[in-house]
């Protein structure tokens, strides 16, 4: 029973890290709430974030124009191996 306990860890600790290799977005929830602040000018209301599939993730950004329009804005980005 032991050699199949140290078997058993390593194959974890890998199955573990290749399902972590690829959960980093191209960019931050942090960085696309600072893009639409420069391209809006406005104030951000909410953001959040949803992913789609196993390579996606949308961003979805509620901001308040100078003029007072609410926009909701949507940022698309890929998943990307960490290295």
């Amino acid at each position: 029973m032991k050699p199949f306990r140290i078997l058993l860890v390593p194959v974890l600790m890998l199955s573990i890290g290749l399902a972590q290799a690829a959960d980093k977005p191209e960019i931050t929830l942090d960085q696309a709430v600072a893009q639409v602040r420069r391209e809006t000018g406005g104030k951000v209301l909410a953001a959040d974030s949803m992913r789609v599939g196993r390579r996606e993730v949308i961003y979805r950004i509620k901001v308040i124009t100078p003029a007072g329009v609410v926009k909701v804005i949507q940022i698309k980005t890929e998943l990307k191996e960490k290295r």
